[in-house]
Formats: structure tokens, C-alpha cells, sequence
């Protein structure tokens, strides 16, 4: 390619661009014509130029032609606050890599018949869970672990929200027992709210997203802990937690402490397995009345 045609392929590029940023920076504008932004942004060229490109004016009055790079394009789509498959459509147009985070359609499908293989060969309390934290599978011994009513998984859709935030499913109030429990199911509720929000920080304008944090607002706590930072975070995926579990010999109550490991089943992170694992002799004692080996040494796992 020569240099002249070169510079005019740039050209036309920068004009697709300018001409997708433009159509989505009108959009917000009508957008909020009637009511006044959260963070009162106006969606003008010169407020886009000051908070997400510093050369956006010079762009469109011709005195430089070069396309911004990537993150550039990615400060703009956070600026104008463009679902994922706006800012796709602005990566696309400007020639760079899109951001696909998620499976979606056929291929999330696959994905999930195959999590539900795998989970059906585990010996373990497992469940698997999607980036919209729904729950798509439980396997028995969960179910028994955790007390789970087989109506509530059928008749409604079920959430990691609800299991940690929801008093009527049996795994909050079970967790919450005493001041340590408590506070350890606090820390928990934290890390993983922060975790959701870091995960899908490029996703929050999405729709379904949207949905969720509308789902969310029933539980009083959420709104408590959504900007709370969590203390210790780095190490909180490696801490055992505690539940009070049922005995099957005496039907007694006793504190077992457990701990939670991911299994992804393709190259991304969701459609994912949640598999539970016995930690100390209490929980090893239960787990072996649902069917789980007593040892976890054999399935590489040392808790």
C-alpha cells in the first residue's frame, strides 16, 4: 500500500468513526432532552473533547487525521456511556478488536450443556452460574447441603443474589448464626458485589445489567454494600466459609466450614461451575452422608 493510499484508507476510517461517535453522542443528547443527567453531562463535542478525547475538535475540523487508538475509543464509549454493542460497533468501525466478554446465543448453550456433563459427574455440592449471576443448574448434593426447596429452583429464576441476600432460602439465615458468622457473611457479600461490578464495568449500560440492578434493590443490604470497598479482598476467594448443616444421623445443627472454587468450562470465565468443598472434620462428616468422598486429596484439591 502506498503512502497516498495509506493516508486516504486512514481518512475514510476516521470519517466512519467520527460519523458513529457523532450518532451516538446526538442519541444521549435526546436522550436526556427532558431531564437532567445523574452527572449532569451535556453529551456536547467540546465536553467529549475535555473528558475522553483531547483531540476530538481537532478530529472534526481536519487538523489532525489519525484515528484514535483503542483505549481512546474506549474513553469515549465510557463517556458516552454506549452499551457493549455500541462501543463493538465503535472498536469495529475504527478497525480495532471488539470486546466480547460473554458467550451469548448458540454458543452459551453449548457451554451450558456442557457445564451441566460436568457437574453431573462431580462428587461434590456444585451449582453453575452465568455473568448475569442466574443459576441454571443444581445437583443433589447441593440441594440437601444447603436445604434448597426443589419448587423455588423451578418456579422461579433463581439468583446468586437471592441464595446470599434472600432470609426465606435457608443459606443466609444459616450463615448468619452468631457475631463471627455474620461478620464473615458480610465480608463475603462485599467481595462479591465489588467482584460483580470489576467484572462488568465495560457492561453496566447493557440492558441486562440494567435488569439485574433493578432486581437488586429488594434487598436492603445490596444497596448497604454496593460501594462499600472490601477489606482483604485478595485473599478472600482462598477463605473457608461457615454454615450451620444438617446432621443426618441426629438432625442436629452443627457449624461446618467449607470453601467455594470456580470451574470455567470454555475460554471464558461465565458459564461457570461453583463446586463446594469440606474443609474441616464437621463438614467432611456431612458431606459423607450426601454421598461426597471424605477426602478431597484425590480430586486435586487441598482445602
Amino acid at each position: 500500500m502506498t503512502v497516498h493510499k495509506e493516508k486516504d484508507f486512514q481518512y475514510k476510517t476516521l470519517k466512519i468513526v467520527l460519523g458513529e461517535i457523532e450518532a451516538l453522542r446526538m442519541k444521549r443528547q435526546r436522550e436526556y432532552a427532558d431531564q437532567s443527567h445523574p452527572l449532569l453531562k451535556r453529551f456536547t463535542q467540546q465536553e467529549l473533547n475535555d473528558e475522553a478525547c483531547p483531540t476530538y475538535k481537532n478530529l472534526l475540523v481536519g487538523r489532525s487525521h489519525r484515528v484514535p487508538n483503542r483505549q481512546t475509543i474506549i474513553h469515549i464509549a465510557e463517556y458516552l456511556e454506549c452499551t457493549s454493542d455500541e462501543r463493538n460497533d465503535l472498536l469495529l468501525a475504527a478497525e480495532y478488536i471488539p470486546i466480547y466478554h460473554e458467550l451469548e446465543g448458540r454458543s452459551l448453550e453449548l457451554a451450558l450443556e456442557q457445564a451441566q456433563q460436568i457437574m453431573s459427574n462431580l462428587p461434590f455440592p456444585a451449582m453453575i452460574v452465568t455473568h448475569t449471576l442466574d443459576i441454571k443448574g443444581l445437583n443433589e448434593p447441593f440441594r440437601h447441603l444447603f436445604d434448597i426447596p426443589f419448587d423455588s429452583f423451578i418456579n422461579g429464576k433463581l439468583n446468586i443474589a437471592d441464595f446470599h441476600f434472600n432470609s426465606d432460602i435457608p443459606i443466609r439465615p444459616r450463615s448468619t448464626f452468631d457475631a463471627a458468622s455474620f461478620e464473615q457473611w458480610e465480608s463475603h457479600a462485599i467481595y462479591g458485589i465489588q467482584a460483580f461490578k470489576r467484572n462488568n464495568m465495560y457492561s453496566r449500560y447493557d440492558h441486562w445489567y440494567k435488569k439485574l440492578i433493578e432486581r437488586f434493590q429488594k434487598y436492603d443490604d445490596i444497596n448497604k454494600y454496593w460501594n462499600t470497598q472490601a477489606k482483604g479482598s485478595a485473599n478472600e476467594v482462598e477463605q473457608s466459609k461457615i454454615i450451620l448443616a444438617r446432621m443426618e444421623t441426629s438432625g442436629e445443627f452443627i457449624p461446618i466450614r467449607y470453601k467455594q472454587i470456580h470451574l470455567s468450562v470454555s475460554s471464558h470465565m461465565y458459564p461457570g461451575i461453583e463446586v463446594f468443598l469440606p474443609v474441616d472434620d464437621s463438614a467432611r462428616k456431612v458431606f459423607e452422608y450426601l454421598g461426597c468422598p471424605a477426602e478431597c486429596q484425590n480430586y486435586g484439591v487441598n482445602p
